[in-house]
C-alpha cells in the first residue's frame, strides 16, 4: 500500500490528520514519525510535527500454521497435572502495549510481504460472497464488482435496500466490515474492499461535502471553530478532503473513537 505523509502543529494532530485521510482506524495503520516539534523558548513547541502513514497489510495465517500452533500448545489435560485453587501461576504476564507515538517510529518488517491473491480470484470471491448474503436478507438483486489494484475494489447491490444501509450507513458499514474479514481468510491480498448498496457511498459522500461546506462557510463568517457530529474515520476524511483546497479554514479531528469528530478551524490573515 502507498505511504501517505502529513504534517501538524503536533505529533497526535499529524497523526490524526493520516488516519483519516487513510479512513481507517489506528488500529489498521501503520506510522512512522518523521518529525517531531522542538521545545522552544516558554514551553512553545518550535517547528512542526510530520508522520508517514499507509494502511497495514493483512496477515492471514494459513491452516497448517494454525493447526501447529496448536499442536505445539501444552495442555493440562494431557499432562495430567490440575492447577490448585487460589495458586498463582508463574507464567509471565503479557506486557501491556505503550501509547507512546514513538513506539512506531520503526518501519515495521512489513517487509514481510502478505499472501497476495490474483485480483480476478478476489473480485469473484466478493461478488458470490455478496450474493449469498443478499440473498439471506431475502433480496434478488444485480451484484457487480468494479475497482482495480490502486483504488480497492468494490462490490456493489442495485437497487435501494434500507434494510442493508441502516441508520447514517451503520448497518452498511458492519456489512462491509463482515466481507472485508470474509475476503481476506478466504482470498487473502492487500486490496482495500468496500461494500455499497444502491449509490449510497456516492450520495452520501455529496452531502457530506456539501455539509462540509457549508460549515467553512459558518466559521469564516462567524470566526469561530465549527465542531461537527461524531463520525466514522471514512466519513471525517470526505470532509478533510472537501475542505482541503480552501486555504481559509483548517481541520483537525478530537474526541477518542466511536465519538471521534472533525472540528473546522478558521484560518487568521496576518
Amino acid at each position: 500500500m502507498t505511504w501517505i505523509t502529513t504534517t501538524a502543529k503536533s505529533l497526535p494532530e499529524a497523526i490524526d490528520l493520516a488516519l483519516d485521510n487513510l479512513g481507517v482506524d489506528e488500529s489498521e495503520a501503520e506510522i512512522v514519525v518523521v518529525e517531531e516539534p522542538k521545545q522552544g523558548f516558554f514551553g512553545r513547541a518550535k517547528g512542526i510535527a510530520k508522520v508517514e502513514a499507509r494502511v497495514k497489510p493483512k496477515q492471514v495465517r494459513n491452516k497448517q500454521d494454525r493447526k501447529r500452533r496448536q499442536n505445539n500448545r501444552p495442555s493440562n489435560k494431557n499432562s495430567g497435572l490440575k492447577p490448585q485453587k487460589g495458586a498463582k501461576s508463574n507464567a509471565p504476564k503479557p506486557a501491556s502495549p505503550r501509547k507512546n507515538p514513538k513506539q512506531r517510529q520503526d518501519k515495521p518488517a512489513a517487509d514481510r510481504p502478505a499472501p497476495d491473491t490474483p485480483i480476478e480470484e478476489v473480485s469473484d470471491f466478493l461478488k458470490q460472497y455478496m450474493v449469498g448474503l443478499s440473498e439471506a436478507f431475502g433480496i434478488d438483486d444485480n451484484v457487480a464488482v468494479k475497482g482495480d489494484a490502486e483504488a480497492g475494489l468494490t462490490v456493489s447491490l442495485e437497487g435501494q435496500h434500507g434494510l442493508l444501509v441502516g441508520q447514517k450507513g451503520r448497518t452498511l458499514n458492519a456489512i462491509q466490515e463482515l466481507v472485508r474479514v470474509s475476503t481476506q481468510r478466504s482470498k487473502p491480498s492487500e486490496y482495500r474492499i468496500y461494500v455499497d448498496v444502491g449509490g449510497y457511498r456516492e450520495k452520501r459522500r455529496e452531502a457530506l461535502s456539501k455539509f462540509a461546506l457549508d460549515a467553512a462557510e459558518k466559521a469564516k463568517a462567524e470566526g469561530i471553530e465549527v465542531v461537527l457530529d461524531p463520525m466514522p474515520s471514512a466519513d471525517r476524511k470526505v470532509i478533510h478532503d472537501a475542505l482541503n483546497d480552501d486555504p481559509e479554514v483548517e481541520t483537525r479531528s478530537a474526541g477518542v473513537e466511536p465519538r471521534r469528530k472533525v472540528v473546522v478551524v478558521p484560518v487568521e490573515n496576518n
